[in-house]
């Protein structure tokens, strides 16, 4: 009796571990190290590891969902994206061909493309430029109105391309580069690299799977920005071209605008618990409105002046925000998503250390999502007149490709910008 009565409760039990546990996302992406790269474990059987990965497989934790993560060639991919016989692809460049065939996430990852070449006065719009078959730079070349190219297998076949001459330049992310140049880096210290663009790539749900669990979107960009947390960052170069840029930034922006009496006539907060209540009452309602505090702020005249200025530098500067001792906004350019910056690098970083050795704070590449840009945010310590312990900080935010081009260093030239189809130099496809 027993026995029969545990037999009918199984189906019951099981049941109950099954709605207890996560659902199955089943993702597609391709072979991209170190963003996307096929581990062999020790049962033979094939995984996929790497930084978009682990971004794309946290954001959908966070969102309720255990990934499934294949690698597939893209046409078998889009073909099956369609069908609904998979739920997503990532990563993948935004195109008008991807957003009829699914639906674009935020950004999973932030590419930094570069043509490499062994000369250094190649000029991309005249030179025999090799890129990878089936690659997001392939897709942006043809878009780009690029009119004829070399095309190869793998980047390995790219890199042997050009260092025996067949190409003129290489069109490739830096990291994947680096990873194919060797541990010491040795067959980049012959190449030259000219800044092309920051590429940013999606996660592509099909339409049937977001009719279904419309929720899961929303839920998974939002958690992309803490998934993605130090895995976009500047190089040492793009940190001193950053630098270089923002120094004279900084300095005219004090010339015109007195940061010291912003700070002054800023509200002054200094109660803890005050200040963590006015910053959940600020979070839980921006951006899309400003509490009172934050309307009073915008409308202060050293706010008006930051915005004055801002529109100098249009697309460039994205933000300007003064923060105080406190780490509380006393004026800003527009609606901040917070209120207390305290707890952030970019406020810490610039107040901390003696005055002799203080330098700027260069902070990691973000994603915002109000602008949909990527942005650095670059931060100074405030001095009084005659010296001393700062004031407060005053930050910059920067879109990150917009700076890069804008003021390139000797090292990373800009690129010259793609030619427009039509009548080009005749260069044998190698498919």
């Amino acid at each position: 009796m027993i026995a029969r009565q545990l037999l009918w409760l199984m189906p019951i039990l099981a049941s109950s571990v099954t709605v207890a546990d996560p659902r199955t996302l089943e993702l597609y992406t391709y072979e991209a190290p170190p963003y996307q790269s096929r581990i062999q474990l020790l049962d033979q059987k094939v995984s996929v590891a790497g930084e978009t990965v682990e971004t794309v497989t946290c954001a959908a934790r966070e969102a309720g969902w255990s990934p499934q993560i294949r690698l597939a060639p893209q046409n078998r991919a889009l073909y099956e994206l369609r069908r609904d016989m998979i739920d997503g692809y990532f990563a993948l460049d935004a195109s008008t061909e991807l957003d009829s065939a699914g639906m674009r996430s935020d950004p999973v990852a932030l590419e930094e493309w570069y043509f490499f070449s062994t000369e250094a006065q190649t000029e991309p719009s005249k030179a025999r430029i090799g890129v990878v078959n089936g690659s997001n730079e392939l897709a942006w070349m043809e878009a780009s109105g690029y009119a004829d190219f070399l095309t190869v297998a793998t980047p390995e076949q790219l890199l042997a391309l050009l260092q025996r001459n067949r190409i003129d330049a290489a069109l490739m992310d830096r990291r994947l580069m680096s990873e194919l140049a060797g541990p010491m880096g040795e067959n980049l210290e012959t190449m030259h690299m000219q800044f092309v663009r920051y590429a940013p790539l999606y996660l592509y749900l099909n339409r049937q799977f977001d009719s279904r669990h419309p929720e899961f979107m929303a839920a998974f960009n939002r958690a992309l920005s803490g998934c993605m947390e130090d895995h976009i960052t500047l190089s040492s170069t793009e940190r001193r071209q950053a630098e270089h840029l923002a120094t004279p930034l900084l300095q005219e922006l004090a010339q015109q605008v007195d940061l010291r009496q912003a700070l002054a006539d800023g509200p002054s907060i200094e109660g803890t618990e005050d200040i963590r209540n006015i910053d959940r009452n600020w979070q839980a309602q921006a951006p899309e409105r400003a509490i009172p505090l934050a309307q009073r702020i915008l409308e202060l005249p050293a706010s008006q002046a930051l915005r004055e200025w801002k529109s100098v530098h249009p697309g460039l500067v994205t933000e300007i925000l003064v923060i105080n001792r406190s780490g509380t906004i006393a004026a800003m350019s527009r609606l901040s998503s917070d209120f207390w910056q305290g707890d952030e690098a970019k406020f810490n970083r610039a107040m901390s250390g003696p005055e002799s050795v203080r330098e700027l704070y260069v902070s990691p590449i973000r994603f915002d999502a109000s602008t949909s840009r990527f942005q650095i945010m670059v931060s100074s310590a405030i001095i009084p007149a005659g010296g001393g312990e700062p004031l407060g900080v005053v930050v910059l935010g920067l879109d990150v490709e917009k700076a890069l081009k804008a003021h390139p260093l000797t090292s990373a030239p800009t690129a010259a910008p793609p030619r427009k189809p039509g009548p080009a130099p005749r260069i044998q496809k190698n498919h």
